[in-house]
């Protein structure tokens, strides 16, 4: 009987609980969906609008969806359309607020600048319904705007920034972008320029510079090249529009061209004559239309070979180096690891931080001219350097690095790796890094305590 009256209990709290979470949690949280609903101007999701009309005074700007993402302009006809700004229109328009009455079924629609609107704005749902929002002249305060919707008599007031979302002008919803491309996608890169050529080639994560020379490029500058060229907009659009060959394109000054690896096509960019001081005519070679550009992309891809090609000093994996040696003709000092310690071989400690300064500037500067078909190597003071650093794991010998003469142009040092032939400058700090005595490097004992006090 005990059992059969707690069971009866337990279901008693349960179905309140039930009672409890339906009429208070889920009854707030409809409560809550009702008052948002009755802040908004229209009831329509973003999801459901299919075709979306700006009607201004002196002009109409006319899109329809077509498919999941893709819009078209249907009014002016033959533009292409910013699929993501007319996204942006139907979302901003599903969420209109609506603020306070300020008329009911006004004779006069004229006070309220809703006669002739600045804007209508007319959005088509699936099914057909169409829904208008008419937005007229901004209140005393200068704070809202009023507004009506055509289907009903009252006028409301509602935030002023709304209206300032539907005044677009047609280039503001037209196709700016100059290419489309994915630069994660990019696997291969050329650049024609007159009768200059740059050719890179992707492998795994890194890149290589395949022409005029073959040599490993610079990573970070292919990718920030490149997602330039994604995220790159026109700047304007010839008016009125001029032809391929009118812009220069029809042979094209420089093209651009990025092979896409996912979908295994080319993405090329013809640029042309300049319109106007440092901007470009240019086309997607893909598309009709022709654009102008601002100078960034051009610039970019004109740069010197140098600016393209990897300017590491050394390549070197600092974890595995063990031990350090200093070469000044027949003088030879070293330092080697002791667990995350420096020390030279009698076991002194080194200064950490001095240490590991030393190693990041081989990691992080970047030399500043690279001879890839040296001349004799006394030329650079190499044939007998006044330093040699030396990079060990055990017997195993990494990298070596030596230190020849003083170069002029550009300045710094030269100096030689011994992972290749070519002769690079260096600034100046690097070889002042590594030329230091050793024994300046050793960690400076504490003090000891002071003497206690005689009483």
């Amino acid at each position: 009987m005990k059992f059969k009256g707690t069971a009866a209990l337990f279901i008693v709290l349960v179905v309140l609980g039930a009672f409890v979470y339906f009429t208070e949690y889920r009854g707030k949280e409809e409560r809550q969906k009702q008052q948002e609903s009755k802040k908004k101007a229209v009831q329509v999701e973003q999801k459901d609008i299919t075709e979306i009309s700006l009607i201004f005074p002196d002009r109409t700007i006319s899109g329809v969806k077509k498919g999941e993402k893709q819009w078209q302009i249907t009014s002016p006809a033959g533009l292409e359309a910013d699929s993501d700004e007319w996204d942006q229109l139907a979302a901003n328009f599903a969420r209109v607020d609506r603020a306070e009455s300020v008329a009911e079924n006004p004779q006069d629609l004229t006070p309220f600048g809703l006669k002739d609107p600045a804007v209508k704005v007319e959005a088509k749902v699936t099914g057909g319904k169409t829904i208008d929002i008419l937005f007229g002249s901004d209140n005393p305060k200068k704070t809202s705007s009023y507004a009506k919707v055509s289907t009903s008599n009252d006028v409301f007031l509602t935030s002023s920034a709304s209206k300032g979302l539907f005044t677009k002008t047609i280039s503001d919803l037209r196709n700016k972008k100059v290419l489309e491309l994915q630069s994660a996608d990019v696997d291969a890169l050329k650049v024609s320029d007159g009768g200059k050529e740059l050719e890179l080639q992707k492998s795994g994560e890194n890149w290589q510079l395949k022409k005029p020379i073959d040599t490993p490029a610079d990573s970070s500058e292919i990718t920030s090249f490149l997602s330039s060229l994604q995220f790159a907009r026109a700047a304007s659009f010839p008016d009125p529009p001029v032809d391929a060959k009118t812009a220069g394109l029809d042979p094209p000054a420089m093209r651009i061209t990025a092979h896409d690896g996912k979908a295994k096509a080319d993405r090329t960019l013809l640029i042309g004559k300049t319109s106007e001081n440092d901007k470009y005519y240019a086309k997607d070679a893909s598309r009709d239309t022709v654009f102008i550009i601002e100078k960034e992309i051009p610039d970019k891809a004109r740069r010197p070979v140098f600016d393209w090609r990897d300017k590491t000093i050394t390549k070197l994996d600092r974890d595995k180096i063990e031990q350090i040696e200093v070469l000044r003709g027949a003088e030879k000092s070293s330092i080697k690891k002791d667990g995350s310690d420096w020390k030279l071989p009698d076991g002194r400690k080194l200064q950490w931080d001095k240490v590991s300064a030393m190693l990041n500037t081989l990691e992080f500067e970047k030399a500043k001219d690279i001879i890839d078909m040296p001349k004799a190597l006394s030329t650079y003071g190499l044939d007998k350097p006044r330093l040699e650093i030396v990079f060990r794991q055990g017997s195993n010998e990494l990298a070596r690095i030596a230190f020849g003469s003083e170069s002029k142009s550009p300045e710094g040092i030269y100096a030689k790796t011994s992972d290749g032939p070519a002769v690079k400058v260096i600034t100046k700090s690097i070889f002042d890094n590594f030329s230091v005595k050793v024994e300046d490097l050793v960690e400076t004992p504490p003090a000891p305590p002071p003497a206690p006090e005689k009483k």
